[in-house]
């Protein structure tokens, strides 16, 4: 019994040591961002000060079609977009590992704006573009309704961030696994499912969380190449802002609040993924 309970006293001081390091992030993050939601919470219930709470901005737009609609194209978006950035970016990782020069390079794009990223793809493949009096028969890619012109600015911007997480964990161990997985006559891409992908996934999937819920958030982006039908639900707040008054604003709140849960749903889901997969490979 005593050798029980030093064994969960241990675990339980593992538990608290391994929470303390995110302590203050859980604090500055709450400080930054629970305001903001607390006040996007009250508006949706109560646009005007001393006004009654009622739920008739969350009424009006969970029931209206058009919302549904931007809601699920918002997650499309974001599912295709980070989708794709993740399997970008640890074989394009694996062809900078030993080119520093070229590694530098790839932060340029994370440093980037994403509205001037957005402002450069209507320049080079809007109508009339660069490209566009270059290629006979270019596919719209601007304003596209499947959203195609947003997933390419986001690809553009994410995967070098993505590249950058893969490349920070990558280090000599991984490589040494690597070339005794060589010498085994184990080949490239199955050394990178086999030994590279286990190493990196965890900091891979925390940031494809981030760039999900940043995808579901970010208004510049689909305002500036995205289609005007449907459209995302950041636009959808904005123009709930402009077409209905104060009411809009509470609409928008709902909006914002409803993409906000979204996103912290699958940060939760993606932080306990990485906890087994953690837990799997101990």
């Amino acid at each position: 019994m005593a050798r029980m309970a030093r064994a969960a006293g241990v675990a339980r001081a593992t538990r608290v040591a391994a929470w303390r390091p995110v302590v203050p992030a859980l604090v500055a993050t709450l400080l930054l961002f629970g305001g903001a939601l607390t006040g996007a919470l009250r508006t949706s219930l109560a646009p005007l000060p001393g006004q009654p709470a009622t739920l008739a901005a969350w009424e009006r737009v969970l029931g209206d079609p058009r919302f549904h609609e931007a809601a699920a194209f918002t997650v499309a978006l974001a599912v295709v977009a980070t989708a794709l950035s993740v399997l970008l970016a640890v074989p394009i990782a694996a062809l900078l590992r030993h080119r520093r020069a070229v590694q530098t390079l790839v932060v340029l794009p994370v440093l980037l704006p994403h509205l001037l990223v957005a402002v450069v793809v209507v320049l080079w493949l809007g109508p009339g573009g660069l490209v566009d009096r270059l290629v006979a028969d270019l596919p719209q890619v601007v304003r596209a309704p499947s959203g195609l012109g947003i997933v390419l600015v986001y690809v553009l911007k994410e995967v070098p961030f993505l590249v950058l997480l893969v490349l920070a964990v990558w280090d000599e161990q991984v490589e040494q696994r690597r070339e005794v997985a060589a010498t085994l006559g184990v080949g490239p891409l199955r050394s990178l499912r086999l030994v590279v992908l286990p190493a990196v996934r965890a900091p891979l999937l925390l940031g494809a969380a981030v760039v999900m819920a940043f995808v579901l958030g970010f208004l510049h982006v689909p305002a500036v190449v995205g289609p005007t039908d449907p459209v995302t639900v950041p636009v959808y707040a904005v123009e709930a802002t402009r077409v209905r008054g104060l009411a809009g604003q509470a609409d928008a709140a709902v909006a914002l609040l409803v993409a906000s849960g979204i996103a912290l749903l699958l940060a939760g889901a993606a932080g306990v993924l990485v906890r087994r997969l953690d837990g799997v490979r101990r």
